[in-house]
């Protein structure tokens, strides 16, 4: 897996990149997993059982799987809301769902900045350049809530890592990950790494299964011969469409405030 850090990673985390890497990998898989186990119950179309889930176990996951590294230092940040980020290394870590990463390469990936996000990114060393340019209608200085006001005063200030991972009704997609930081009020950001694609920890191999005889597996049966029904001629030349499967409601934006 070695070959696959990038070397921002490397330099930041250093012995511990590889299991950080894996460790952020396994929550947003882990993340997948549940929101389909609740897609496949809920009852509902409009999306706010699975979204509520992705919104919630995206960060409980991913500070639960951080944590069980053990890495000295690693510390729960309270964003002073529902939900904390985990600080690992001096680098505050934050995942943000896309449906579509390559739509939002340079802008934040939601349809809306919450104050709350502006306030983490002027609470890490990203936010550093706002006191000589600072953005419209946000002053860093006044407006950080007590817990993140802490973390502005540490020397050094913390970097902050955006995790940006697609996650559909396919399951997990694609993952990316680098430091980044907000360029103005419009959501607007600048990747100050490369923003590297976060892959997958080599799986285990699997056990070979031995090609057991007999005719008692599952599949050892003849398929069973459905019948296919042509349509009548008078639907071939009806201008009706063909009834088809309409698609449930996106969860997109199901959890408006997964930052809120």
């Amino acid at each position: 897996m070695d070959g696959s850090i990038p070397a921002w990673a490397q330099s930041r985390f250093g012995e511990h990149a590889a299991t950080i890497q894996g460790a952020i990998w396994r929550a947003l898989n882990e993340t997948a997993q549940g929101v389909a186990d609740i897609r496949a119950v809920s009852r509902n179309k409009k999306g706010f059982a699975p979204g509520g889930e992705r919104a919630v176990d995206q960060f409980e996951l991913l500070v639960a799987e951080l944590e069980e590294l053990a890495i000295e230092g690693t510390e729960v940040v309270s964003t002073g809301s529902w939900y904390g980020l985990p600080l690992v290394l001096n680098t505050l870590i934050y995942p943000v769902h896309t449906q579509n990463g390559d739509e939002h390469v340079d802008r934040w990936p939601r349809r809306r900045l919450s104050k709350l996000m502006k306030e983490i990114f002027a609470s890490t060393a990203a936010g550093r350049r706002w006191v000589a340019d600072p953005i419209t209608g946000f002053d860093a200085d006044e407006e950080l809530r007590a817990s993140l006001a802490e973390l502005a005063g540490r020397d050094p200030r913390p970097r902050l890592v955006l995790v940006v991972y697609e996650l559909d009704r396919s399951g997990l997609k694609r993952t990316w990950w680098g430091e980044a930081e907000l360029r103005d009020e419009t959501g607007a950001i600048r990747w100050l790494t490369e923003r590297s694609p976060l892959v997958a920890p080599l799986a285990t191999p699997l056990a070979p299964v031995a090609d057991e005889a007999g005719d008692d597996r599952f599949d050892s049966g003849d398929l069973p011969d459905l019948p296919i029904a042509d349509r009548s001629e008078e639907e071939q030349h009806s201008e009706q469409p063909l009834p088809t499967e309409r698609a449930d409601e996106t969860d997109d934006d199901a959890v408006e405030s997964d930052e809120s």
